[in-house]
């Protein structure tokens, strides 16, 4: 199907990052349950719920726009959780586990930061200031977590180096 206008191509991107997002709580339940530095634990539960809060956050795009939330299952998404599950079990220790969980977080945020800020531009550009200050509150949030992350990423290497 030929995409011939913005909000076609918005509403085309729209149920991918929605999908990503539902599965990245699922995602960040593992990363929790696996990470053992509390404050890269606590960082990525508290993100958890903010995730969640997306979710709800972008159900309600769909719904100023006048359509149903629906998802696309994203090959970006299922690659990145994909890589980060491969990251975690072939850690040989916790400290290089954390570092993992971190990178792979990051990544995550790099992704969906992205996403919104395509999302965002769209919305703008159509006249659509309601859907876009919704999202900006998701981007903000995102930039917050991969910042926190970024500012640990030292910590958690050094870490890893001694316990090597």
């Amino acid at each position: 199907m030929a995409v011939n206008t913005l909000e076609e191509k918005f509403l085309g991107q729209l149920p991918f990052v929605y999908f990503s997002e539902k599965q990245f709580v699922d995602g960040q339940a593992k990363m929790a349950a696996m990470a053992t530095d509390p404050m890269l634990k606590a960082g990525i539960e508290k993100h958890m719920q903010e995730t969640k809060q997306h979710v709800v956050t972008l159900e309600n795009v769909f719904l100023a726009l006048n359509h149903k939330p629906e998802e696309s299952k994203c090959p970006i998404c299922m690659g990145l959780l994909t890589s980060a599950e491969s990251s975690m079990k072939e850690a040989g220790n916790d400290a290089i586990r954390d570092v993992s969980i971190g990178g792979s977080a990051m990544l995550i945020e790099n992704y969906e930061i992205a996403a919104y800020k395509g999302l965002i531009g769209q919305a703008q550009a159509m006249g659509r200031q309601d859907v876009a200050a919704m999202l900006l509150q998701n981007l903000q949030q995102e930039q917050d977590t991969f910042g926190q992350l970024e500012q640990s990423a030292p910590m958690l290497m050094h870490k890893a180096a001694s316990a090597s």
